[in-house]
């Protein structure tokens, strides 16, 4: 079992898993009135004991915008599950602590209770993802190993399984935005710029319209990828200015080292996985 096809079955029952605690977390979520994105308590959980600000957000999620950051934050205290202490920075309010924790108890009952796999074979997935855990952590820069210390603070138990499970492949994930942001920040590349040229290089859009479009949420204004076009074009890597935007053979070489140099820091932590062990993942995978 090759590594990257390992990756996609845990990614899918990620997804399985999610969809087992879904319901259970809707009537949570509709009650604070605000939407997934900006329930920035839970965020803030991770952070402690430091305060929580558009900077540490921007850490891992480069790409959208300080003020949006800021705007969620400031829309979250207004509901009252953070606090202001200082401008741009926040903490949990005993509201948002409560909330916090709330959601995360209802999600993680739920998941036991949706018996996705048997007792045995649950235990034995956890046990080896622990370890990968383990090893991603204990693994040298790079990555730093900034956005999968802070999921990290959330594992609980092994036992129940399930929720240990989760909560595992949630710091895998985490260790994956931690190896996609080594592989290209050295640069000096922007981020705009750089997920500007990913939707090229992945076909997503062709213009500057689609690209502001696409990347509506991210809250920057059309300016902010008008110097992000600039920037790649000035390092030869892009052709075209509004319309008929093309990554050139210099771009294209680029972005498909972004792409090289994540799947190597991703995975060189995955070494402390025998075959054998690989295999019976896939299979216990697979029954999910």
């Amino acid at each position: 079992m090759d590594n990257q096809s390992l990756w996609k079955l845990i990614r899918d029952s990620w997804i399985k898993i999610q969809a087992s605690f879904n319901p259970a977390i809707k009537p949570l979520v509709a009650k604070s009135g605000l939407n997934l994105r900006e329930w920035m308590h839970l965020a803030a959980l991770t952070f402690e004991p430091e305060d929580t600000t558009p900077s540490h957000l921007m850490v891992r999620g480069p790409y959208t915008s300080s003020d949006q950051y800021l705007t969620r934050l400031e829309h979250t205290a207004e509901k009252g599950f953070l606090v202001k202490v200082s401008k741009g920075s926040f903490r949990l309010s005993p509201e948002g602590r409560e909330a916090a924790l709330e959601f995360i108890k209802v999600a993680r009952e739920a998941m036991v209770s949706a018996e996705l796999l048997p007792a045995q074979e649950s235990l034995t997935m956890a046990e080896m993802l622990e370890r990968l855990v383990n090893n991603c952590l204990d693994t040298l820069p790079p990555p730093d190993t900034w956005s999968i210390t802070l999921s990290h603070k959330l594992m609980p138990a092994i036992d129940p399984p399930m929720p240990f499970i989760e909560q595992a492949i949630s710091c895998l994930s985490a260790y994956r935005d931690d190896a996609h942001l080594a592989s290209w920040q050295s640069s000096g590349l922007s981020a705009t710029a750089l997920e500007s040229m990913t939707l090229i290089w992945l076909g997503q859009v062709s213009t500057l319209d689609e690209l502001t479009e696409k990347l509506s949420f991210r809250g920057h204004p059309e300016k902010i990828y008008i110097d992000a076009l600039a920037e790649l074009r000035a390092r030869s890597y892009l052709s075209g200015y509004r319309t008929v935007l093309r990554l050139t053979d210099d771009g294209e070489l680029f972005r498909d080292g972004v792409k090289a140099k994540t799947e190597q820091y991703f995975f060189t932590p995955w070494t402390c996985l025998i075959e054998a062990e690989k295999s019976k993942m896939a299979e216990i995978l697979n029954q999910m």
